[in-house]
């Protein structure tokens, strides 16, 4: 009998959810996201308070460094933006710029803030309500570019001890994907699909290049390579963010992958806090600015609509 790996992997992960584990999970998550960032800040208080270099180290990052991180966030969220219209697309419809950009900021600094992958579940919402996508297709478009970002970065754990190992899992990951857009009929959308792909790869190598000047701004010097791996285990966190910015779950991430990357506990610490402190400045500045963009907008219509009634 013909085996259907398509078939089998949706079983398993329909078992996976729905098993005790997951619902306990889903059922705790706010406890359990409360747990870990309590945790974490005690820990991260105790750590200063025993390595107050780190603080000093994180605040050191310098003019320079900030615009260079800024301009890079700034690339991270038109790769946001281009997989949100990228995906919309392979579910056969269309999503103007301007909304577009809108919903990219906002579902991304509800990522950012909310538990889990609080950003896909916004836009999912926005887009079944505002564009007609329906629910199950941006669901399969979503889980298609996160299959992406987890093989690309899997892979890349293991570019300094097995490099082979990396090669063959994004060999293996590219088939899996050709096989996926042949086995579903999505040949006819076959570019949409390598887009997608391209640009999640863009997407990781990018937050590779942050988590690159970030670690040699406060410490270093680190070479390229292993950040790639550092970056690699910093974004499969995002899998399993159970608190805002992933607090807690990618230090803990990055301090069981140190035998791969060689970065030490201080730098990740030091790190850590410069990034989650630019990045939440960096998103509350576009959320003014892009709030402000559709507040003028909002007002602009509300005039051409009293206009409209006095003519």
């Amino acid at each position: 009998m013909a085996t259907d790996p398509l078939g089998a992997g949706r079983r398993a992960w329909a078992a996976f959810t729905g098993s005790a584990f997951v619902g306990w999970v889903k059922g705790h998550r706010r406890g359990i996201g409360v747990t870990v960032l309590v945790a974490f800040a005690v820990f991260l208080v105790v750590y200063v308070w025993l390595n107050p270099d780190v603080l000093a180290d994180a605040l050191s990052i310098g003019w320079g460094n900030l615009a260079v991180l800024f301009g890079l966030y700034v690339v991270v969220l038109l790769t946001h933006f281009l997989i949100l219209v990228t995906t919309v697309r392979l579910c056969g419809k269309r999503i103007a710029v301007g909304p577009g950009a809108s919903l990219t900021v906002y579902s991304t600094v509800a990522n950012f803030f909310g538990p889990l992958q609080t950003g896909p579940g916004v836009r999912a919402v926005y887009l079944k309500t505002t564009v007609g996508v329906r629910l199950r297709d941006y669901t399969s478009a979503t889980l298609f570019y996160l299959f992406v970002f987890g093989a690309v970065n899997a892979s890349l754990l293991f570019l300094t001890t097995f490099p082979w190992l990396s090669v063959l899992g994004i060999a293996v990951g590219a088939a899996i994907v050709v096989l996926a857009t042949w086995k579903l009929g999505l040949a006819d959308r076959a570019g949409t699909v390598g887009a997608i792909a391209g640009i999640t790869v863009v997407q990781a190598l990018v937050m590779s290049v942050i988590y690159f000047v970030e670690v040699n701004a406060v410490a270093g010097p680190y070479d390229f390579i292993h950040s790639l791996v550092y970056a690699a285990s910093a974004n499969l966190s995002l899998f399993v963010s159970l608190t805002p910015g992933a607090i807690g779950i990618r230090e803990g991430f990055l301090y069981f992958a140190q035998h791969l990357h060689g970065i030490p506990s201080d730098t990740i610490v030091a790190a850590g806090i410069a990034d989650r402190a630019i990045y939440a400045v960096f998103l509350g500045v576009l959320f003014l600015i892009s709030g402000a963009f559709h507040l003028r907008s909002a007002v602009q219509q509300q005039n051409t609509d009293r206009l409209g009634d006095a003519g």
